[in-house]
């Protein structure tokens, strides 16, 4: 049985991440994507027209998901336990997918800013996006009468659960460690940066 348009376009997606953080964006192509989908190119065209369509949907994604993050945050009242759910909540969040996601996107900067310019491109969202909604979160988790040194705290707590794993591996230091127990390691940290 051949698997539905959603699984199919979720494949591709899931093989074109794996593909572009590991020979990068630019060497990746679409054949390559198909010959390991086992899939002809026009059925992958039929899913995403270029390579930076599928680019562009996991950008989207993260977007989504840390766009619904905040909406939650919003909702909540300040507490020591919601601090510590939003931390939960970021780390599950940018310990999957999204977590290769921002490394293509620090790393692929020239290629996003072509996308942004092509003014015909309208599924092309500001990445500052991404930045924007990463400070809505550190502010949702900082008490409004707080001081520099908390401020500075909150921001470094949920900077290790975002950007750890990844400023490690850009300063060639890979930790030999699961994805799970470097989840665990962050949120120890953060927690403690957090007093919570």
């Amino acid at each position: 049985m051949a698997p539905s348009d959603g699984n199919m376009r979720e494949k591709i997606r899931q093989v074109a991440l794996e593909s572009f953080t590991e020979r990068g964006y630019d060497g990746t192509s679409l054949r390559e994507i198909a010959e390991q989908l086992d899939v002809t190119k026009a059925a992958l065209y039929y899913h995403f027209k270029s390579k930076d369509a599928i680019l562009l949907s996991l950008i989207v994604e993260l977007l989504d998901a840390m766009s619904e993050l905040v909406a939650w945050g919003r909702e909540q009242p300040f507490s020591p336990d919601f601090q510590d759910e939003m931390l939960d909540r970021v780390a599950d969040l940018f310990f999957g997918d999204a977590n290769r996601v921002v490394r293509l996107i620090q790393q692929n900067q020239p290629v996003l800013r072509s996308l942004a310019a092509d003014a015909a491109n309208k599924q092309v969202r500001d990445v500052g996006e991404l930045k924007a909604l990463i400070g809505e979160v550190i502010t949702l988790m900082t008490p409004a009468d707080c001081d520099l040194h908390t401020r500075m705290r909150i921001r470094t707590a949920v900077a290790a659960i975002i950007f750890g794993p990844i400023t490690g591996e850009q300063l060639g230091d890979t930790l030999e460690a699961s994805p799970d127990e470097q989840k665990k390691i962050s949120l120890a940290i953060a927690r403690e940066l957090l007093a919570i």
